[in-house]
């Protein structure tokens, strides 16, 4: 078993890839505000960091920022991995602003995560964050705690809480068998 520190990013900044009309995946390039550094370099002093091995990030720029500013606090090598990204909201990856993404959201709330397959939703069914978020971890099983950042719905996975702030941390006991519990009603 492991010990998954869980840490959603800090605050995004989304104006420099909104200015230059990014779209899809280009939008994830949006880096941490002013006080999104500052909600890192504090969750980077958080006692339950302390005993961690390696940090495990989400490849989005604001995940990645916000594990740059604990490993440099805690000296902690991190480690990259693919399969621990936020949620897609449009698997066109064509989308181009919140709109887009806040439509997507709500329906993804209103069928509980999920849909038949001959529905063709658009949007990245919750069963499928979580395989793909269980899969990534099963490789660091060998240590004993590692720090995780990635995002909310991510994180909500995991382990449920209706609200997860920026850099707030949800801790979990990650095994082999570890399974989703499905859509859970606020």
């Amino acid at each position: 078993m492991t010990k998954l520190i869980l840490i959603r990013h800090g605050e995004p900044d989304y104006s420099d890839v909104t200015e230059r009309n990014f779209k899809g995946h280009g939008r994830d390039l949006g880096h941490l505000t002013p006080a999104g550094i500052e909600q890192a370099k504090a969750v980077a002093k958080d006692e339950r960091l302390k005993g961690a091995s390696i940090i495990v990030s989400s490849p989005y720029t604001r995940a990645l920022q916000t594990a740059a500013i604990i490993s440099k606090e805690t000296s902690l090598d991190i480690s990259i991995e693919l399969d621990i990204h936020e949620w897609l909201p449009d698997l066109t990856y064509n989308y181009v602003n919140d709109e887009v993404v806040q439509q997507a959201a709500r329906e993804c709330t209103l069928c509980k995560g999920e849909y038949d397959e001959k529905d063709s939703k658009g949007w990245e069914k919750l069963s499928t964050v979580a395989g793909r978020a269980f899969k990534a971890l099963e490789k660091y099983l060998d240590y004993d705690k590692i720090i995780v950042v990635t995002h909310g719905v991510v994180m909500r996975q995991f382990k449920f809480q209706p609200t997860i702030p920026y850099c707030g941390i949800v801790e979990v006991d990650f095994h082999k068998d570890y399974k989703w519990s499905g859509w859970i009603e606020n």
